[in-house]
Formats: C-alpha cells, structure tokens, sequence
C-alpha cells in the first residue's frame, strides 16, 4: 500500500520540523500513540531510532523506525524495522510557502503480524484517515500556538 497527503501549515518551516522531530510531542498529533521514545536522546541523525506503541483498529502495536536519511529542515526518511508490525518507510517533506510550511507525508507500507489477516482494503482505508487527521492536527496544534 502506498498513500500521501499534504497539509499547509500557517507558521515558519523551522518551527514546524523541530515540533515533528521531537518525539514528545508526536501523541499531541497522533492521538493513537500511547507511547513514545527515542534512541539516542539529542539532535536526530542517520541511525536514530523511534520506537511507538500505539492502539489500532483495537489492537496494540509496536513499530521501530529508524532514520535512513536526514536533512534538516528539508526532508526525513524513515524504515521500520524487522520486529515491527508494518513493514513501512516514511518519507517526510519540508518547503517553504512564503508565509508558512507545506508538509508532504508518504508512506508505503506492509502489513504483518496480527495486522497481516486484515483485508488490504479496509487497513488501507484506516491508514489514510489516520494520516490525514494527524496531519489536520498538526496544523491545529502549530497554528494554535502561533
């Protein structure tokens, strides 16, 4: 499965990529995250890893992902790894519009695991509101701290 979306956020492209990288702050725009860390702690570089476990379509799951590439301020590559449930890579996308930042977020991704035995469908719709709802938070949640 692969799906995108993009969202337009009111505030400075700086501003908006330490807020998404600080892995804090991820359940304050993914509300499915119950937990959250990081891997080292500091700056995130090439090989840092995030580890979430999250409720999803009433089960509980646990996703590593590691960082595969990493430009600041610009763009961010994600894989998970093997003892994941999904099989996913992510890739983050940072511009500037001129008075704000558009965000692009893609992701392909396998189901594995107990998620495997969910028609492809129905999990593909699920992913896709889930990443375009936490995208319209986080448009909410840095807009409303502008």
């Amino acid at each position: 499965m692969h799906y995108q979306h993009r969202v337009i956020i009111d505030a400075p492209l700086s501003r908006v990529f330490a807020y998404m990288d600080d892995v804090t702050r991820e359940k304050e725009w993914q509300p499915a995250i119950v937990e959250a860390s990081k891997e080292p702690q500091g700056p995130t570089a090439v090989g840092t890893r995030k580890r979430y476990e999250s409720e999803f379509m009433g089960r509980h799951i646990v996703n590593t992902y590691v960082t595969t590439r990493f430009e600041p301020d610009s763009r961010v590559w994600y894989e998970t790894t093997s003892d994941s449930v999904l099989r996913a890579k992510v890739e983050l996308q940072f511009e500037s519009t001129g008075t704000g930042t558009a965000v692009t977020m893609a992701v392909t991704g396998k189901a594995t695991g107990p998620l495997r035995f969910i028609p492809t469908g129905i999990l593909e719709g699920v992913f896709r509101k889930e990443l375009e709802d936490s995208l319209r938070r986080l448009k909410e949640q840095l807009e409303d701290v502008a």
